[in-house]
């Protein structure tokens, strides 16, 4: 008789915990508008996320303020949760599985969606808090970003900045997959990214002080084509590459390498001319000898935004005020 009232009730209450978990997950479907939510702590998943982003169990723990220990149970209880594996481990750090990619998407989607919550209920209180995720070009992550968010900081203590920095095809990559929520990049051709111009940077040649023509007042392309050429990193050359295209001439290229910094070094050693923006040679006290372009040439430096997602209210605010502090610097039309 025990036995069977031991039974009875056990049911009762596996009954009632099976309920009430459908009850939550119908709720959370109804929030969050997808299937098969695992109800674990959204902090886990913002640890899990920050492990992929950076590659590296130990450097997502020091991001967080975690032993690597700490965050690699972190890892292994979710992949208990979900049944499977989520991530390879390696010498080389950590890479997402198959089935680690399509559930980083869905993490992603439940900790933008809780962000936003967050977001929103501050603006309605008026308090401005938040994280705003930059994406940005070599040049602007060094030259541009770094004194706006302290000023803008100093503004909104509360809202914090995560800042990836790559090349044009990477900043938009992470766009489209809302990975980030705003880009500073050279235009954009993809079609579901809102562009907004800032700022006009000059491309300009440079060579080497001892080089024949370092005391040109200005070059053409058509002379910078005959010239052994240094082809920088993926970002200028991207802007380098649209000018030639238009003009329809052809580089002699010499050699190529992935960052603008060394192809300056390179260009100091006489090894070839490149071409770059004066924002970037704006951080150089040496770099050579620059040499305005016939006719002159120039980038549009803007930031891009999703154009399928509504912005964020503290990515909203940071973009204002970068528009009010560097939009002047874009001449009238």
């Amino acid at each position: 008789m025990s036995i069977f009232v031991f039974t009875h009730r056990y049911m009762v209450q596996q009954k009632l915990l099976q309920k009430k978990r459908i009850f939550v997950i119908i709720n959370m479907q109804k929030i969050y508008g997808w299937h098969g939510v695992f109800l674990m702590n959204i902090n886990s998943y913002r640890v899990f996320l920050e492990a992929v982003r950076l590659g590296n169990l130990t450097a997502a723990a020091e991001s967080f303020g975690y032993t690597q220990s700490g965050v690699s149970h972190i890892v292994s209880q979710l992949e208990e949760e979900f049944g499977f594996p989520l991530l390879f481990r390696g010498k080389n750090g950590v890479k997402l599985t198959k089935d680690g990619e399509n559930i980083a998407l869905l993490m992603r989607e439940v900790v933008n969606r809780d962000d936003r919550l967050h977001q929103v209920a501050a603006e309605i209180t008026g308090l401005q808090s938040g994280t705003v995720r930059i994406g940005a070009i070599e040049s602007v992550a060094m030259h541009k970003l770094p004194a706006l968010i302290k000023e803008f900081t100093a503004l909104h203590p509360n809202i914090r900045f995560e800042t990836t920095v790559g090349d044009y095809e990477i900043v938009e990559n992470l766009l489209v997959s809302e990975v980030i929520d705003c880009g500073f990049i050279s235009s954009t051709i993809t079609k579901k990214l809102h562009f907004t111009p800032l700022m006009q940077d000059e491309l300009v040649a440079l060579l080497p002080y001892s080089h024949p023509l370092s005391n040109e007042k200005s070059l053409t392309l058509e002379t910078i084509s005959k010239l052994d050429f240094i082809v920088p990193g993926e970002g200028t050359n991207y802007d380098i590459g649209r000018i030639f295209k238009q003009a329809g001439i052809k580089l002699n290229v010499r050699m190529a390498v992935n960052y603008d910094y060394v192809a300056i070094a390179m260009v100091n050693c006489g090894l070839g001319v490149t071409i770059m923006p004066n924002l970037i040679l704006s951080g150089i006290s040496d770099c050579g000898r620059a040499i305005p372009l016939s006719p002159r040439c120039f980038r549009t430096i803007g930031f891009a935004t999703n154009g399928t997602s509504p912005v964020s209210p503290a990515c909203r605010a940071f973009l204002k005020f970068v528009r009010e502090r560097i939009g002047e610097e874009l001449p009238p039309e």
